[in-house]
């Protein structure tokens, strides 16, 4: 059975059966809407209380939640970044890959924790490394004093990228402190 409700001013004017005497009321108060409703279902005590001993019966098997995959994280580090930077970082970040380039003298990637130090001749190598993090769907922050560098790398989608030379912050714990916020902002 249909219902039509006349509401004015957000408040319930009437309940009506018929949609020609909801129209007058809305003619007679000034404006105003009509809603149609209709019944889906009505139900005695009894039937209310049956249907509840009738669910309470249903076995229902327990679902595992689906988890979430936590998304990786690397920070990648320019050479100019070693030591200190790292150490700092991986304390900080004790969750994240922490990527040292370390340049020439390491002939492939050697790990210690969640410290990862990468050989690298030139910037082509910096930038494979961080499309090949990005491919293995980390989140890249990287970090270079290196203003070309900089450019080229904030252009790669799946990388935020930070111009931060050395000579321009007072002091290494400085430094340090803005990359940890950078990367907490995210």
């Amino acid at each position: 059975m249909e219902k039509y409700i006349v509401f004015h001013n957000n408040k319930v004017v009437g309940q009506y059966t018929r949609f020609i005497d909801a129209f007058k009321t809305v003619i007679e108060i000034g404006g105003g809407e009509i809603y149609r409703g209709e019944l889906v279902m009505k139900l005695s005590p009894s039937e209310i209380a049956e249907l509840k001993d009738f669910i309470s019966w249903i076995p229902v098997e327990p679902v595992e939640a689906p988890v979430a995959s936590k998304r990786k994280v690397a920070i990648v580090l320019d050479q100019m970044f070693k030591g200190f930077y790292t150490e700092v970082l991986a304390r900080e970040f004790k969750d994240y890959e922490i990527h040292e380039i370390v340049g020439k003298g390491v002939d492939k990637p050697i790990r210690s924790g969640n410290i990862v130090r990468e050989p690298a001749e030139n910037d082509l190598d910096i930038v494979k490394l961080i499309q090949s993090l990005i491919d293995k769907s980390y989140k890249v922050y990287f970090f270079t004093g290196d203003k070309k560098l900089y450019m080229h790398t904030s252009t790669i989608p799946g990388v935020k990228s930070y111009y931060m030379p050395p000579s321009e912050y007072p002091s290494k714990e400085k430094l340090v402190l803005e990359m940890i916020k950078y990367v907490r902002e995210g």
